[in-house]
């Protein structure tokens, strides 16, 4: 039997026809995001009945909300409702951040177990090859750390495949595994939720304002 693939880095964008033909087919991936390998599937394209299949390799509880990485808002607008608020809008609609925001959810996410508590979580990356690969993807991207839960996520494709035996791995080289993404909470159901240091960023910019 041969080893899952291991596709080229992200800046050689001769192979990205072979990741986006993986990812489309129902493949899993170890792909990596910003800082970190993530655990990733396409939701809309995963095989009939393996809904909970990312919480069964990484040994995570089903409970545990996943975050997605889109390339731009029409994506996002397929999964989940963009706020009224124009403050809160700001944050996803301006410059591309190493920001995740929580959504209300669309039916769409929430049939295909993307959803947790109605809301949906989405990053629009700032990395440009990185956005560029999912405006070429089309389709959202799990993001979830690519590591046994509970344990440091895996830095290099070494380690994921000494630990992922059975993983395709798109080899982003060494990934530090931090930081880790503030989240937002956009809904109209909460006020603002934070994490990270964007607690102290928000309270510093007078300009904001969240009903």
């Amino acid at each position: 039997m041969e080893d899952p693939p291991v596709f080229p880095s992200l800046d050689q964008r001769s192979g990205w026809r072979a990741i986006r033909h993986w990812l489309l087919s129902g493949g899993v991936a170890g792909f990596p995001a910003e800082y970190a390998y993530a655990l990733s599937e396409v939701p809309t394209r995963r095989p009939s009945g393996a809904r909970y299949r990312l919480y069964r390799i990484k040994d995570r509880s089903p409970g545990k909300p996943i975050l997605y990485l889109a390339g731009n808002l029409n994506v996002v607008e397929r999964f989940a409702f963009l706020p009224d608020d124009r403050s809160r809008l700001r944050f996803i609609a301006g410059s591309p951040r190493f920001l995740t925001c929580l959504l209300r959810a669309r039916p769409l996410a929430e049939s295909l177990g993307m959803a947790n508590s109605g809301k949906v979580a989405f990053r629009i990356p700032a990395d440009k090859v990185l956005r560029d690969f999912l405006n070429f993807l089309g389709e959202p991207l799990s993001g979830t750390s690519l590591n046994i839960s509970g344990t440091p996520p895996l830095k290099t494709p070494e380690a994921i495949r000494r630990s992922f035996p059975d993983l395709a791995i798109v080899d982003g080289g060494f990934r530090p595994g931090h930081p880790v993404s503030p989240v937002l909470d956009l809904t109209p159901f909460d006020r603002r939720v934070l994490r990270g240091s964007w607690v102290k960023i928000i309270s510093e910019r007078r300009d904001l304002r969240f009903r």
